[in-house]
């Protein structure tokens, strides 16, 4: 409990210091709410005051930054200055999303890398783990969003297997919605895998050079019974932690891939909302993808410790 509440208290600290940083970062984009919605310049130089009075953007920076702390440590993430309803409500509807996102990445992730990373632990030093080893360093190097790209003119405008964009609700079409996550899930997942393949090949590797792996095989276990069974388990550890991260990653890489696919989850509310200079819902959008982080990082630690009984957390 201990390590727990010294995970968490690091946390709040770490999003107090986000809610800073996200707020300033904000002010620093061009123009504001008012002149972003001017597409005409009707308006008097009297009346864009009045409206930046309304919004309260005429206000010093410290004072607006303390009364939108005060309304988040109310519940209140404030009014959207583009569509006038409340930002928890639309953050309600769009979470959700990036969730089943974010989760469908990394499960794809993990079953690509996962038996790979086996596989060249087994062969290692072969031609089939050099040219595993080969093809996850290329998925690193290439953006995720070329990925897409050539996942859509393969499998979408070519093949038409799967569709191009959008989202389809679970409850109503599963079937749908399995099909319209296919593409957005390798586009995440496949730069993700590289990476975990990567570093549990390389735990791997450590854990079969030690004492109780040579004592296994001595008794008859074959490496990929050995690997199975004896090291998975311990090679596993730091890649606990890079998972971890990648699922911080894949949070905050969300925007790229929605935009990609049209599909409405918090990045593409993200993006529309810094266009239209709402600063409202980007500092809210932001403000959540950095909870989402702290908190899966939170996660990982206390996983970590449940996995390693001989890490001292006391």
């Amino acid at each position: 409990m201990r390590f727990i509440f010294r995970r968490f208290v690091g946390g709040i600290s770490t999003l107090l210091v986000s809610s800073i940083v996200v707020f300033v970062m904000v002010r620093f984009i061009p123009g504001d709410p008012i002149t972003a919605r001017l597409t005409d310049g009707g308006l008097s130089p009297e009346a864009q005051a009045a409206l930046r009075s309304l919004y309260g953007v005429d206000q010093p920076l410290i004072q607006q930054y303390w009364s939108w702390l005060t309304s988040i440590l109310h519940g209140n993430l404030g009014l959207s200055l583009t569509t006038q309803t409340p930002v928890v409500d639309e953050l309600l509807v769009r979470i959700p999303r990036t969730f089943y996102l974010a989760l469908v990445g990394i499960l794809t992730a993990l079953a690509i890398s996962v038996p790979i990373a086996i596989t060249a632990a087994r062969y290692s030093g072969g031609r089939l783990d050099s040219l595993l080893t080969s093809a996850s360093g290329v998925l690193i190097a290439v953006p995720n969003f070329v990925i897409g790209i050539i996942l859509i003119v393969v499998f979408s405008v070519q093949v038409e297997l799967f569709p191009v964009a959008g989202y389809v609700d679970p409850s109503a079409d599963p079937a749908g919605f399995a099909l319209g996550m296919v593409l957005p899930a390798l586009t995440i997942g496949l730069p993700a895998s590289a990476v975990i393949i990567r570093v549990l090949r390389s735990s791997l590797l450590d854990e079969l050079r030690r004492d109780y792996v040579r004592t296994a095989e001595a008794r008859g276990n074959s490496r990929l019974r050995a690997i199975t069974r004896h090291t998975l388990r311990n090679a596993s550890l730091p890649t606990v932690t890079i998972v971890g991260l990648q699922v911080g990653q894949l949070l905050g890489g969300a925007l790229v891939v929605e935009t990609l696919f049209s599909y409405p989850g918090v990045g593409l509310l993200l993006l529309n909302s810094i266009t239209q200079r709402d600063y409202p819902t980007v500092q809210a959008c932001l403000l959540f993808l950095a909870f989402a982080f702290v908190f899966v990082n939170l996660l990982t630690d206390v996983l970590y410790a449940a996995l390693n009984p001989k890490l001292k957390v006391g």
